[in-house]
């Protein structure tokens, strides 16, 4: 049975059998590399950026362009990271149905490391801090939807939680 996690892949072969492009790269040194040296961070764990901004890094990868992955956080939904990203050690399905009904079925590993964005939690958002703080990082990039940039209701009024936040201040934010 495969399973989509480092492990998993280690049968390389039996994905490929099976009809899947997998990382033609060296994923450890990347992780590696990016955990040192974030060069980009995403905000949105979800659906669009696994097939765009993360496909996207892949295929770089893969072709030598570059040499670090992707480090996203995800500040609405939780459930993404802790139960999708790391138990599958951040690797994605990415299903692609073509004009000509052929499907492309492709092992996305170029997301090295998924955060959880909440100021609460001191361990996350100090690595947050911490990737924020690296000369490294060259790109903040976010896919959000209408949940993330609301601020008012349908009456035009300060939604409780936007409102908590200015009363707070930017050191912990919701």
């Amino acid at each position: 049975m495969r399973r989509l996690s480092a492990q998993g892949l280690a049968d390389r072969k039996q994905w490929e059998d099976a009809g899947y492009a997998l990382p033609q790269f060296d994923r450890e040194k990347v992780t590696e590399a990016t955990k040192e040296n974030p060069f980009w961070i995403h905000f949105g764990a979800g659906n669009i950026f696994r097939a765009f901004q993360a496909n996207v890094v892949q295929n770089l990868l893969n072709d030598g362009v570059l040499d670090r992955g992707l480090v996203v956080a995800e500040g609405f939904d939780y459930e993404i990271v802790e139960k999708m990203n790391r138990p599958h050690d951040d690797y994605s399905f990415l299903v692609t149905l073509k004009a000509d009904g052929n499907v492309e079925k492709t092992i996305v590993g170029s997301v090295v490391e998924s955060l959880i964005l909440d100021s609460e939690n001191d361990t996350e958002y100090e690595r947050l801090k911490e990737i924020f703080r690296k000369d490294s990082l060259q790109m903040v990039s976010f896919t959000i939807t209408e949940k993330g940039y609301s601020l008012v209701n349908g009456r035009g009024e300060t939604l409780p939680a936007v409102a908590d936040d200015f009363e707070k201040g930017p050191e912990k934010p919701v």
